[in-house]
């Protein structure tokens, strides 16, 4: 019995808002937000920060692996490229992913599959972009546009790493689990 009672006292979470609706999204702090990945405390600062960080280190990523494409294209090896490849297409994946799965599914605390793909998806970007940073910056000037954004974007996506870490611990413990 008192186990029930505990579980009954759980706050659910994933979706946006704890009612299971998109609405809070845009209710600038008037509706409360469900803890998750991107939602830690449920509170909307913690929310746009998380977005925020996520979409600047994707830019940074868009940016270096775009100029990367136009302006190597040539002289490139087909390994750097592949990587290069992996760096843009795990990371946009995995940023989505994210907003879907916090969308779309009630308790992704639940989903162990799940989680261990958008995990390693990030890492697996994170990586890639350090990869090709590496050795683009091995025979590229500092100042190079690629290497200015690849050492920019590993700086951002290391921290909405963090925020996606740091949010599902404050969002875990607000299930009081």
């Amino acid at each position: 019995m008192e186990v029930n009672m505990q579980k009954a006292q759980l706050q659910p979470t994933g979706y946006y808002g704890t009612d299971g609706g998109l609405m809070p999204l845009f209710s600038c702090g008037g509706s409360p937000l469900a803890p998750s990945f991107l939602t830690g405390d449920g509170k909307h600062m913690t929310l746009w920060f998380s977005i925020t960080l996520h979409v600047i280190a994707l830019a940074l990523n868009l940016t270096a692996n775009i100029a990367f494409f136009v302006n190597s294209s040539d002289v490139a090896i087909d390994v750097l490229m592949g990587w290069a490849a992996c760096s843009l297409s795990m990371h946009v994946i995995a940023v989505i992913g994210t907003v879907i799965s916090t969308a779309l599914i009630r308790d992704v605390f639940k989903q162990p599959l799940l989680n261990t793909l958008g995990l390693g998806l990030f890492i697996g970007a994170l990586l890639a972009t350090a990869k090709v940073s590496y050795t683009h910056g091995m025979t590229q000037p500092a100042s190079n546009v690629e290497n200015v954004n690849f050492n920019l974007s590993l700086f951002f996506q290391a921290f909405a790493m963090a925020s996606l870490l740091a949010n599902s611990i404050c969002s875990h413990d607000s299930k009081g689990i």
